[in-house]
């Protein structure tokens, strides 16, 4: 797969370890500058408060909490983002309908063609 999100700031937010790493490993392997990753709100708002983002890749589900403060955050600062999520599209509140929502595991042609539809490109 060609370098398709070339230094494109990704924020990586997944509480399980494996995925994380794997997915920021993923990403950094097409070309992504990866923030993170972090396995909870706070760790993700520090990224936030001191980084330069392009775009997010969120879970929803972060052990004990929901990522919910975290997608108002990202939407207060007009960041895009996707959610990767082992949940259904019809439990996910309805304002959140309109982000892109990819199900776990994830199909990586899916999650490179959904950040490159809402990052910018650098």
């Amino acid at each position: 797969m060609a370098q398709r999100l070339g230094n494109v700031r990704i924020l990586v937010v997944e509480d399980e370890p494996i995925v994380a790493l794997d997915l920021a490993d993923f990403l950094a392997s097409n070309g992504a500058v990866v923030l993170g990753p972090a396995s909870s709100v706070a760790a993700a708002r520090q990224i936030v408060a001191g980084s330069d983002i392009d775009c997010a890749v969120l879970d929803v589900n972060l052990g004990r909490e929901s990522a919910a403060p975290l997608v108002r955050e990202l939407s207060e600062l007009k960041i895009p983002f996707v959610f990767m999520t082992g949940y259904d599209e019809k439990d996910m509140s309805p304002l959140w309908r309109n982000h892109p929502m990819l199900r776990k595991p994830m199909d990586p042609a899916e999650l490179i063609d959904a950040l490159t539809d809402i990052c910018p490109s650098r």
